[in-house]
């Protein structure tokens, strides 16, 4: 069994020879510091669309609540809109609260993803 075992180690260690050394391409990030740079402009990113989302809906849900004119069911609607504008302003708020125990969770620093710190050389 330990014969085999070798075998394969050496043949293995022959193939690393043939094919050589692979380098990753330009931009992938080599380290678990320039990965968290990544995540964090992504988490960035994605909160600020999302922000901007729920504004947008919130404007048009209160400018549909002004021009309804009292009409019941524009009325429910742009009510709807705000208060479903609303809820997504508090998961968006939730969310880095979420992202904070993923944080803390991987890389030990609540404040790694969100505000990554760079390491001199």
């Amino acid at each position: 069994m330990i014969n085999i075992i070798n075998q394969l180690i050496v043949k293995s260690a022959q193939a690393a020879d043939v094919v050589g050394i692979i380098d990753l391409p330009a931009g992938i990030p080599k380290e678990t510091t320039q990965t968290t740079d990544v995540i964090s402009a992504l988490v960035r990113f994605i909160v600020v669309i999302a922000g901007i989302f729920a504004l947008w809906n919130l404007l048009t849900g209160g400018l549909a609540f002004i021009s309804s004119g009292g009409d019941k069911g524009k009325l429910t609607e742009a009510q709807n809109k705000i208060q479903m504008s609303l809820v997504g302003l508090v998961i968006i708020a939730a969310s880095f609260l979420i992202i904070a125990l993923i944080s803390q969770i991987l890389f030990g620093d609540f404040k790694a993803i969100l505000a990554p710190q760079l390491q001199s050389i």
